[in-house]
């Protein structure tokens, strides 16, 4: 008999723990729209540079001065969408995600599924143009911390005119 009431003690036990268990994971999951998204960083760094203690700091307080500046330029520019824009674009990226399109190539599918407005354009290119200024007077910001040797490991963004380079060098 006292078998049966420690088997039976030990099952109920087990139940209790693992429903509890799982009421716990069902809050976790709640549903994809409620999800808050974290801001990016307005400044990451490669994995190849390790930053002193000084250094991140540093990088510390310019990723909380610029990164809500440049949230709220996102936020300014999804404001510029309409949802089935927005729903679209989130399409478009994943569609580029699978089929491993990155750039521009994925920048011009996601364009071409927008279809924006004139008007919309006009307004998207403002935002992207103070966007843009921002971004580069972070990255000048965070490259001007690092050291000679840190720099020699950051990624190079390439020549932006275009496959193949600049093409006056060749000619002469």
């Amino acid at each position: 008999m006292k078998a049966v009431a420690r088997t039976f003690l030990v099952l109920t036990l087990v139940a209790l723990t693992a429903s509890a268990g799982l009421a716990q994971d069902k809050k976790k999951k709640g549903k994809k729209g409620q999800r808050q998204r974290k801001a990016r960083p307005a400044v990451n760094v490669p994995k190849e540079i390790e930053l002193s203690t000084d250094q991140k700091k540093q990088l510390a307080a310019l990723n909380k001065e610029y990164t809500p500046k440049l949230a709220e330029l996102q936020k300014k520019f999804a404001a510029i969408l309409t949802d089935e824009q927005k729903k679209a674009r989130t399409e478009a990226n994943k569609a580029n995600k699978e089929a491993g399109k990155k750039g521009k190539e994925a920048n011009d599918a996601v364009n071409a599924a927008l279809k924006l407005t004139d008007e919309q354009k006009k307004k998207a290119g403002e935002v992207r143009k103070v966007m843009g200024a921002l971004r580069k007077e972070v990255q000048q910001k965070f490259a001007a911390l690092l050291t000679d040797e840190q720099k020699a490991k950051l990624p190079k963004r390439g020549n932006r005119k275009g496959k193949g380079g600049d093409r006056k060098k060749k000619n002469s």
